[in-house]
């Protein structure tokens, strides 16, 4: 075989290097340009997630700072992190703000990245959940001939008499007047919800006697805006809550206001406790640094019974808890005498423990049943149902309470002279309404005393309040047995002000038998009751009532509205700012 010449054939090799070395430095040029190109790009990204994230904390300082001054209108230049943001605050009305807030990394002087987000945040005016036309606690409802709740009740104590109910009817399993078990002293606090290891805080007790528990209380306060809490009902495992779940339950977060009140939880069972047993109350919040909850404590641990601790994780497969010096504020109540539907006919579902001399035109739940005609099924030994907490809490009333005296005192006894708005505003005294005159609230109204509208009166709310209703309070410090009495039995025109809900609600703290007394075709009021009993009559009528004890007498009729499930009344309790969901938006 012929060979080429030896320098012919080193400069064909030389030739070769040289190419593959070019495409090698070729290569490798692209490469770490790709690579210098995709870090770039990496980094610029992770600026702009970060920019994003400022932007986003920026909403969330313009709410805090909205609650701590309702004048707050920005700031600029906030240092966080690996950047800064600016906020920026606009006025849409008296409820809404528009909040513009830009975030910059790693400054706004000279950013590399910056991103602007839009969101509207609104004042809570007090929602109320009205569920049910009629809500009644223990004391239970009397119903006369004719006597009709058009809508749904539920009932903590027996439904009795001649009337009819058109929706369902529901009567809890009875539970003792008293708690069994109860811490009610307050000299200290723990928050639940600040940061991720108070996630969890349980407070556990021994009860006296074997009984179902059917209502769980706790003594808190928030501050911001926080969701509702989650209830859990636990065994005691070797001296700290267990994950075997006895029952489970929600506090919702308006029950709770600024002040301290113990607020009521649902539960979704009744479970059987066993005496001298330890269980535990879980309270789970979600974790923020400016919206949270503050539960009572008694520092020195004056409940000998029980105790408590807290957790980041209470389902963990191994939770840790940590003790929390002293004990929190709870009561908790068992059940009493059984409950019972008597004599009434139900046009919907029912359920009590004991069916007596009814018509139930749909399902019928119990565990004992006589004499009664059912055109649904029949659950015989069906599950126990928990009373329902009141929608509307003390620590909310007190809150009423000081934002209409801090609009000013009226020194009582106070009579009404020609038409008048009110609110926000405190009488000393009692309040009369003159015949024919009219009264209009324009915020809460708190009454020292009795309340009494006069024939052909008109009860009516401001236009000002636009879709909120308003509230008129009569509740007598110190005298709640014998006075803080509503009378509205003198065919009163009750209205709103036209806006969808803007109902008028009249509250009574009066423990007795004619809390708040209706009558003679006085109609379209809310009527709360807690402790007390509100009597319908002659025609009288209400778009909802709430409790201790109601006894309509014949004919007398109960409308349930249902945009009640969301009422809210100007002036409220807890008007935090807190965003409004569907209103975010990424503008840059």
């Amino acid at each position: 075989m012929k060979r080429l010449p030896l320098p012919r054939a080193r400069g064909y090799i030389l030739l070769v290097v040289l190419i593959a070395s070019a495409i090698a430095m070729t290569v490798t040029s692209a490469f770490f340009g790709y690579y210098a190109s995709a870090v770039r790009a990496e980094r610029q990204a992770l600026a702009e997630a970060q920019a994003l994230a400022l932007a986003e904390a920026g909403i969330d300082a313009a709410v805090y700072g909205l609650n701590q001054d309702g004048n707050y209108s920005g700031e600029s230049g906030t240092a966080l992190g690996n950047g800064e943001f600016s906020v920026s605050v606009a006025s849409i009305d008296g409820n809404t703000k528009r909040v513009t807030a830009t975030g910059f990394v790693p400054n706004s002087a000279n950013p590399t990245a910056l991103k602007t987000v839009q969101a509207t945040v609104g004042i809570n005016t007090s929602i109320v959940a009205f569920r049910y036309g009629v809500q009644i606690g223990e004391g239970g409802v009397t119903m006369g001939n004719g006597a009709q709740i058009i809508g749904n009740i539920f009932s903590n104590g027996n439904i009795t008499g001649g009337g009819t109910v058109t929706g369902d009817a529901t009567v809890a399993i009875g539970s003792d007047a008293t708690a069994n078990q109860q811490m009610e002293t307050q000299n200290a606090s723990f928050n639940l919800g600040d940061v991720s290891a108070r996630a969890n805080v349980a407070q556990s007790f021994k009860p006296s006697v074997s009984a179902e528990l059917v209502k769980i209380r706790l003594y808190m306060k928030k501050t911001g805006s926080p969701g509702d809490i989650t209830i859990k009902i636990v065994a005691d495992n070797n001296g700290k809550p267990s994950t075997t779940v006895l029952a489970s339950g929600t506090i919702p977060a308006s029950l709770i206001t600024g002040s301290y009140g113990f607020a009521d939880s649902t539960l979704d069972g009744t479970p059987l406790l066993v005496a001298e047993e330890s269980y535990w109350i879980i309270a789970i919040a979600s974790v923020s640094a400016s919206d949270y909850f503050i539960w009572g404590r008694d520092s020195s641990g004056g409940y000998a019974r029980g105790a408590a601790k807290y957790s980041s994780n209470w389902n963990a497969q191994n939770p840790s808890w940590s003790a929390i010096t002293g004990d929190l504020g709870f009561e908790a109540y068992l059940s009493g005498a059984h409950t019972k539907i008597e004599g009434v006919t139900v046009g919907g579902d029912a359920w009590a423990y004991t069916l007596v001399d009814c018509t139930v035109a749909g399902d019928a739940s119990y565990q004992t049943m006589s004499n009664c005609g059912i055109g649904g099924v029949q659950n015989a030994g069906a599950a126990i149902t928990a009373p329902a907490p009141f929608p509307i809490s003390e620590a909310q009333i007190a809150d009423w309470e000081a934002i209409a005296e801090a609009g000013g005192t009226i020194p009582g006894p106070y009579t009404h002279s020609g038409p008048e708005t009110l609110g926000p505003k405190k009488i000393d005294g009692d309040l009369t309404i003159p015949i024919n005159d009219a009264l209009t609230l324009s915020g809460p109204v708190w009454v020292n005393g009795d309340i009494t509208f006069g024939n052909g009166t008109t009860f009516s709310v401001s236009p000002g309040t636009g879709a909120s209703g308003a509230i008129l309070i009569a509740d007598a410090t110190g005298a709640t047995a014998t006075r803080g009495i509503i009378d509205l039995s003198n065919n009163v025109t009750i209205s709103g002000n036209g806006g969808t809900n803007s109902f008028p609600m009249a509250i009574s703290t009066n423990t007795g038998t004619n809390a708040i007394k209706l009558a003679n075709n006085a109609q379209s009021a809310i009527l709360y009751a807690p402790y007390g009993t509100v009597e319908v009559k002659n025609g009288g009528g209400a778009n909802q009532i709430t409790a201790y004890h109601l006894v309509l007498e014949n004919n007398a009729t109960i409308t349930y509205v249902s945009g009640l499930q969301n009422a809210s009344f100007s002036n409220g309790p807890g008007g935090s700012w807190a965003f409004i969901p569907g209103t975010y938006a990424i503008t840059n």
